[in-house]
């Protein structure tokens, strides 16, 4: 059996395609030997730090989408939650007997059950006794996003504060 004989040039590289990653390399001799004594991996190396450093970069980017999303989220649950309990304490102040306490009640059991326990609440008048049949009462609950925030310090909405409001016409005589 007869073997091919060996190539005496031991530096031999073929850079010979225009699109090669590498281009240019034939016509540096210098560049040529070194990519031959490493088995022609020095392009295969440079592109696996390129792709770790974008990699890192779109990962950077996608987290952040994550957190937004995650505050946006957050944020449009608890604004729910406000206009719930705004609209229910709105209607338990228009019902004649009911008083300040019951509005408070009623908006604080709702908000409560929600996870959000600190809040501002306004009724408009500050005592819906006082009003006579189809005057407007307004009830309006505020918080603070930074309260309820899932994340320990929010990136986006950190200084927004979320406010319901609801107004009724009362039903007293």
């Amino acid at each position: 059996m007869m073997r091919a004989p060996r190539s005496t040039c031991r530096f031999a590289v073929s850079v010979t395609s225009s699109t090669d990653s590498c281009n240019g390399i034939s016509s540096f001799p210098v560049l040529s030997r070194l990519i031959a004594r490493h088995g022609g991996h020095a392009c295969k190396q440079s592109r696996r730090g390129a792709a770790i450093v974008e990699t890192s970069i779109v990962l950077s980017l996608f987290f952040l989408l994550v957190l937004a999303m995650i505050e946006m989220a957050q944020m449009g649950m608890a604004n729910q939650l406000l206009t719930s309990a705004a609209r229910s304490g709105a209607r338990v102040a228009v019902i004649p007997g009911n008083t300040t306490t019951d509005v408070t009640t009623t908006v604080q059991n709702l908000l409560n059950s929600g996870g959000i326990t600190t809040y501002t609440l306004t009724i408009t008048p500050s005592d819906p006794t006082t009003t006579k049949l189809r005057d407007p009462i307004t009830v309006t609950v505020s918080v603070p996003f930074s309260n309820i925030s899932w994340l320990s310090s929010p990136l986006y909405l950190g200084s927004v504060t979320l406010s319901a409001s609801s107004t009724l016409s009362s039903e007293r005589p």
